[in-house]
């Protein structure tokens, strides 16, 4: 039997939009572009960046733009933020970047995903924006999330599809 074998893609440009709910939230979200970095993912973050020269904006567009992977740390404090149900001036990057990414959706004919929602532990599938709830999500502080995030990124699936016999 012959397999087909999937080509690993190596050190996919990653970025990772969240809200910055906590101290606790960014330190964990810190840790995991920490993780993924050490493991060969080109993943930025906010806070590897703390003051870009062109301005938040700009760089934000850029990240999205040329990220082949744009990770979404959904929690409900990012929800409320995406749905614009957030006080005025609160968690403005995260109004700028579903901006950005909601625009990229509508008009692209992907074939791989490119915006990947994912949970911590002490977030539900609910804490999904509407739009992205029909992609595939990760919960990514279990080993077999972080492992299916880490394939998907990589493209290395877990099972590879035998060629079709005759």
């Amino acid at each position: 039997m012959r397999i087909t074998v999937s080509t690993p893609v190596e050190n996919p440009k990653t970025f990772i939009s969240y809200s910055h709910d906590s101290q606790k939230h960014q330190d964990r979200v810190r840790a995991l572009a920490d993780r993924l970095r050490v493991d060969g993912i080109d993943v930025q973050i906010d806070q590897y960046a703390p003051a870009p020269s062109e301005g938040w904006p700009m760089w934000m567009d850029k990240q999205i733009r040329t990220a082949t992977f744009v990770l979404l740390v959904c929690t409900d404090i990012y929800l409320r933020r995406v749905e614009r149900r957030e006080e005025p001036g609160k968690g403005r990057g995260v109004l700028w970047e579903a901006d950005l990414i909601y625009n990229s959706l509508y008009p692209a004919d992907l074939n791989v995903q490119k915006f990947i929602p994912i949970l911590f532990a002490d977030a539900e599938p609910s804490s999904i924006p509407l739009r992205l709830r029909c992609l595939t999500h990760y919960r990514v502080d279990t080993e077999d999330g972080y492992e299916n995030l880490y394939r998907h990124l990589t493209n290395q699936p877990r099972y590879q599809l035998p060629e079709l016999g005759k």
